[in-house]
């Protein structure tokens, strides 16, 4: 079994994702700081695995408050901000955060700081459990509505899958979201392979989702991000399912960068393409993707690979880390409450 991440006596210990599919590096920490770190680098990724961390991460920082109960709020609020700043784009993380606010608001003026800390502890458990509930369920929902969709082709033959970025129990600390959906077809006989886009610039589809394809024995190919189009005008793929750090009140969905381009092919060769996540990632404070913060990263992540200077160090680069598909691009949005196929408006409100 994959163990991205745990929580045990004081301790966060995770995967750090930079090193696989080459070396399986597990780190302990005690420091918020560090955990902070290890979000910002995507020594831990993933828009779920991503709100989980923050959860527990908050909770370090509170271990290491040495102050007056009177001295604590103002250091929670830094805290808080601390960590919301680590990572804009994914939602999960506010999620996260949000929840610790709550228990914290409902329960400071009463309890004492013993006793409210082992209250959001226990809120941040809940945050993960629950992660690996949603997995459980979302696969279920998608796996049921690929049958539906797809069956005039399954009375034919396997299906041949493509999915981006990575997705699965090292993006989420459960089964996975869209990388969940498809372990469970792959389970129930309906795909026969999985064609995995490599995802630049970090590589996190031929880094991870290789290695967990390999882990669960299942056949798979890497593919460069710009292949997928020649691919599916070859007939190569069926259809496409991807996770996603911020989903729009419309649908329209912020992913890893290249996701779009998938989408837009997947469109013009009549492919269903489908968004897997869990409702936590659906942000109805948003009414469309033009409002979706886009995390511009580091041009050396462009201009290096893995240490290797591939470029100048005077290359200028845009080096945006998600796009955003427009809703109408979707066949459906797959969440751990149900499989939402347009009408986006209105069924993701009533989920949320």
């Amino acid at each position: 079994m994959i163990d991205a991440i745990s929580f045990q006596n004081g301790t966060l210990r995770y995967l750090d994702q930079r090193f696989l599919p080459l070396k399986e590096n597990y780190v302990a920490t005690k420091s918020h700081i560090e955990a902070i770190e290890a979000i910002k680098t995507l020594a831990v990724r993933g828009a779920p695995l991503i709100g989980v961390a923050a959860g527990y991460t908050v909770i370090l920082g509170i271990n290491a408050f040495q102050g007056s109960k009177e001295e604590f709020p103002a250091y929670f609020e830094q805290l808080i901000t601390d960590v919301e700043a680590s990572r804009p784009t994914a939602v999960n993380l506010f999620f996260a955060t949000a929840r610790l606010m709550e228990v914290y608001n409902a329960n400071y003026a009463e309890d004492s700081l013993e006793s409210l800390v082992a209250k959001m502890l226990a809120a941040a458990v809940k945050i993960h459990d629950d992660e690996i509930d949603n997995c459980d369920r979302m696969a279920r929902f998608g796996v049921d509505q690929i049958r539906k969709d797809l069956a005039s082709t399954l009375k034919k033959r396997k299906l041949t899958v493509l999915t981006h970025c990575n997705t699965g129990t090292l993006a989420t600390g459960g089964s996975g979201t869209a990388l969940g959906v498809i372990k469970l077809a792959w389970q129930e006989g309906l795909i026969e392979k999985v064609i995995t886009a490599e995802s630049r610039p970090l590589l996190q589809g031929l880094r991870l989702t290789a290695w967990e394809l390999e882990q669960e024995n299942i056949p798979f190919y890497s593919i460069s991000d710009s292949s997928s189009a020649f691919l599916m005008q070859k007939g190569m793929i069926d259809f496409g399912i991807v996770g996603a750090d911020r989903i729009a009140a419309n649908g329209d969905t912020a992913n890893k960068i290249g996701t779009y381009a998938h989408a837009v092919s997947a469109d013009r060769h009549g492919i269903p393409f489908y968004i897997a996540a869990p409702v936590s990632t659906i942000d109805i404070t948003i009414d469309n993707g033009t409002q979706i913060p886009i995390e511009e990263r580091n041009a050396d992540e462009l201009r290096t690979i893995f240490g290797t200077q591939v470029a100048t160090p005077t290359t200028p680069v845009i080096n945006y880390a998600f796009d955003v598909t427009p809703g109408e691009l979707l066949r459906g949005i797959i969440t751990d409450k149900k499989a939402v196929i347009g009408n986006y408006v209105e069924e993701l409100r009533k989920i949320v």
